[in-house]
């Protein structure tokens, strides 16, 4: 809970041979050719490469952010939140995941004013639950070409990593890359094959993946 979010300072892509793969009106590459099999689910893909590699691809349903979806989704019984989240609430997705992950016990000051407390508290919670093993190894930002976004986990130190992409309009995926058996480490070069080369194919594809 402690680390911050840090710049992306490498940018280097594998040239390797891999394949393009196209889901839910994207594309993108993976540096790899092996055989997989794929589990299609609603708006996300799961993906087994016999060479180790497991990803999870997923368009979230909701777009307008982590925070407004925890408060506006009514199984979750947490609407009560709209008023500890505050003006939050109406910035961007990229906003609020930007915010969360750059709480930190440090950013809370018991002697501060008692909302921002309470803000602080229930933010670190969020972030000690919704982020996956790879938050205690490092969190980046990074800055590409039509799309921005955040990797939460260190590939050095982690074996799993978890892209959080935006694109120049706002819309979000999630690529969840781990290991079929807990030996496989992904190297930042590979990671970065995936998400220079995702894009969306066609902006009716991408509506129709919403919708559904």
């Amino acid at each position: 809970m402690k680390i911050a979010t840090r710049v992306l300072s490498d940018y280097s892509v594998i040239d390797a041979p891999g394949m393009k793969l196209s889901y839910f009106g994207y594309e993108f590459e993976v540096p790899w050719n092996a055989s997989f099999t794929e589990k299609v689910g609603k708006n996300l893909v799961q993906l087994k490469f016999q060479s180790g590699q497991d990803v999870l691809f997923i368009v979230p349903s909701g777009q307008r952010g982590l925070l407004t979806e925890i408060v506006q989704d009514q199984s979750l019984k947490m609407g009560d939140l709209q008023l500890v989240f505050g003006d939050l609430m109406n910035r961007s997705a990229y906003d609020q995941y930007g915010v969360l992950l750059n709480t930190t016990p440090q950013n809370i000051r018991a002697f501060g004013p008692r909302a921002d407390a309470v803000r602080g508290v229930t933010l670190l919670t969020i972030k000690a639950i919704a982020f996956g093993p790879g938050l205690g190894t490092g969190t980046f930002s990074f800055e590409l070409p039509s799309k921005r976004g955040f990797q939460i986990g260190d590939p050095q130190k982690s074996r799993r990593v978890d892209l959080e992409v935006f694109d120049s309009t706002g819309h979000h995926v999630e690529i969840l890359c781990g290991s079929t058996n807990g030996s496989i480490r992904y190297s930042q070069g590979e990671l970065n094959r995936i998400l220079t080369s995702l894009h969306t194919t066609t902006a009716s594809a991408h509506l129709a993946a919403l919708q559904n």
